[in-house]
């Protein structure tokens, strides 16, 4: 018999949408922290946070898929009170599509669960499969932040300077989506709102921190947009090619941010 469960609070019916939303429900919080689009995922099914122990992405919230199996890093920040942030995939994919994970208080690794159903690349039928930190170093998104004056993103290790600090190794896009009663949206430009295209944003100047682990792109015309894509093909301080991509909305440019520059 299932364990008696107390009564599921009202839903309350919104208009849907071809992207996906990543929210913190608060009092008077309408905004998404992210949208994500189709392509990353086409089903989040749940969040769940670090515990501070859990090597780099120790304290940070994980976000899992049950469309596409996948496991993603969830990067925010808050801008004059409002929540934006940006996602990155991990690299691994599941055998089926995750639906509920835990960290285990013995172990202190992640387990997830998954199933197969309906819309789903899932390869299995079920799945328990762990997440564990190896303690192995792997360069990553690890911070994200939209400012007026570039976008600044913070990496888990050292990257090479000299072609983390090539604008030719960075591309970004941006759209929106439109809010109605259908299923799905285009993805619209944000300088002509009526045509379904996505508006390239130019990168005009890269550089690095003195670490080596923060990258400031200074971007042409940046403004509030649903989504960006920003994509990346640089080095790693030891020479190994990094390739990858991140979704992120800006509700709010942040003030002017400043790193020590290499």
């Amino acid at each position: 018999m299932w364990p008696r469960q107390s009564p599921l609070p009202p839903i309350k019916l919104r208009p849907p949408c071809q992207a996906c939303r990543l929210r913190v429900e608060s009092e008077g919080d309408t905004a998404p922290i992210v949208w994500l689009p189709r392509s990353f995922d086409t089903s989040p099914s749940g969040l769940l946070w670090a515990p501070k122990d859990w090597g780099p992405l120790g304290g940070h919230l994980l976000g899992m898929s049950y469309g596409q199996s996948i496991l993603y890093h969830v990067m925010s920040e808050e801008v004059d009170g409002v929540k934006q942030g940006a996602v990155f995939k991990l690299p691994m994919r599941f055998a089926s599509g995750c639906m509920r994970g835990r960290f285990n208080p013995i172990d202190g690794q992640l387990y997830i669960c998954g199933l197969k159903g309906w819309q789903t690349n899932a390869g299995n039928d079920g799945s328990l499969q762990r997440v564990r930190f190896t303690g192995t170093a792997i360069a990553m998104p690890i911070e994200f932040h939209a400012a007026k004056n570039g976008l600044f993103i913070t990496f888990t290790e050292p990257l090479d300077p000299k072609s983390a600090a090539d604008p030719q190794h960075w591309a970004a896009e941006r759209w929106n989506y439109k809010w109605q009663n259908k299923y799905g949206s285009p993805e619209f430009s944000l300088i002509d709102p009526k045509k379904p295209k996505h508006d390239e944003v130019l990168v005009e100047e890269a550089h690095i921190s003195v670490d080596g682990k923060t990258v400031w792109l200074k971007c042409e015309d940046l403004k509030p947009v649903m989504q960006m894509k920003i994509q990346y093909k640089i080095r790693d301080a030891s020479g190994k090619d990094l390739r990858g991509e991140i979704y992120n909305t800006i509700h709010k440019l942040g003030p002017p941010r400043a790193i020590e520059l290499r």
